[in-house]
């Protein structure tokens, strides 16, 4: 299960990179990009958390405290520590974007899309799914 959860945040973060860089002046296509980074990082959140506690955070803001559980409990090393941070900017963004309808840009968007790539890099080390 915690390959389907990892896939799809792949496949999150594929979807934000087709819209920010869809042809289109439309100003708002870097909130939805930003939404599915911001998903995409979730995500993959959830993958490490079903593999070792067999659960995923049931709200977007139980995502933090769950790694860092993992981080307590050794399944995650401590040098990804840090990493937390990138969870913790992905929720308070995602408000942001879903509900508030801030402006994000594409800057912002190249930003979130680093912390969801360097994310997933590291669940997929921790999980072993590189060939």
């Amino acid at each position: 299960m915690e390959k389907s959860h990892f896939e799809q945040a792949k496949l999150w973060l594929e979807g934000a990179k087709y819209i920010a860089n869809y042809n289109s002046e439309e100003k708002y296509k870097y909130v939805v990009a930003v939404a599915m980074a911001i998903h995409a990082i979730i995500k993959a959140n959830d993958a490490l958390t079903f593999k070792f506690t067999g659960n995923t955070a049931r709200r977007h803001d139980d995502a933090r405290r769950l790694f860092e559980d993992l981080i307590k409990k050794n399944f995650v090393k401590a040098k990804y520590a840090a990493y937390k941070q990138i969870i913790q900017d992905a929720i308070n963004d995602k408000a942001k974007a879903e509900y508030r309808a801030a402006f994000f840009s594409k800057n912002d968007f190249e930003v979130i899309k680093r912390k969801a790539e360097k994310f997933i890099e590291m669940v997929e080390e921790i999980l072993i799914f590189k060939k």
